[in-house]
């Protein structure tokens, strides 16, 4: 029988962190409203888990990468998960073809962050040399840490990943498309998925918690709003942090 709320052991706390989406101004808010919460509330075990799409949209993906790469390990623990986006920057750097689905994506924002300039991308010399300058530019510190990204993290009673997973399939037989891609079949299922999972990919005007689900993707880029959900035992909080401001919340409404 499943329990009427999921819990982390005792002496855990994880920090989950929504969609970022080159906003590194909401980035470093929230992460000055992590330290400051843990020197109030200290804890033996403190996680942060990133739900991935760091990149693309907005305007730093380049200072939102350099950000997780110079925290990757302090305190507390970081684990930074692959979004789609993450993805499809991997996918480009293989195959130049996939440029112009990359910058429907928001591609384009995460190519000048890394020093490419207009002329660069709108030019008469193709996605070849579009690849081969950002190849020069995109240091190997950072392509190591894109290619040393999780598909998903589990603790305790909770599954975090970036868009979701297919109902009713065994974690392992998950395809690495669905973890990051899936919505509907995801989104719509109201039963138990074994474990609660939180997850990002899927933008919400508020943070969204379900029976079986937390949503923490606020959409960051466009609403100014980062979001980050406080899990504790079986206690849920969530963090909103904006250009210049923060606040914990103690309660999540819960929408059926």
């Amino acid at each position: 029988m499943p329990k009427p709320y999921p819990t982390l052991p005792e002496g855990t706390r994880i920090y989950a962190v929504g969609d970022i989406h080159g906003r590194l101004d909401l980035l470093e808010t929230m992460g000055k409203a992590i330290e400051s919460d843990l020197k109030k509330r200290p804890i033996a075990d403190p996680v942060t888990v990133f739900l991935g799409d760091y990149i693309d949209r907005g305007p730093d993906s380049q200072g939102v990468i350099d950000f997780l790469v110079d925290n990757h390990h302090r305190t507390p623990r970081q684990i930074c998960l692959k979004g789609n986006h993450e993805a499809s920057l991997l996918e480009f750097l293989e195959d130049a073809g996939t440029l112009y689905h990359w910058e429907d994506l928001g591609g384009m924002e995460t190519l000048l962050s890394y020093g490419l300039s207009h002329h660069d991308l709108m030019g008469s010399a193709g996605a070849e040399s579009v690849q081969t300058i950002f190849k020069e530019n995109f240091s190997k510190l950072h392509e190591t840490f894109f290619r040393s990204l999780e598909l998903y993290y589990k603790r305790g009673d909770y599954l975090f990943v970036h868009a979701g997973i297919r109902p009713e399939v065994a974690l392992a037989e998950q395809s690495e498309d669905e973890l990051m891609w899936i919505r509907g079949p995801f989104l719509n299922y109201e039963k138990s998925f074994g474990l609660f999972v939180v997850h990002g990919h899927t933008p919400v005007e508020h943070i969204d918690r379900r029976t079986n689900r937390l949503d923490v993707d606020t959409e960051a880029y466009a609403s100014g709003q980062l979001t980050c959900a406080v899990l504790e035992g079986s206690k849920m909080q969530y963090i909103t942090a904006t250009t210049d401001s923060w606040e914990l919340f103690d309660f999540i409404p819960t929408h059926k």
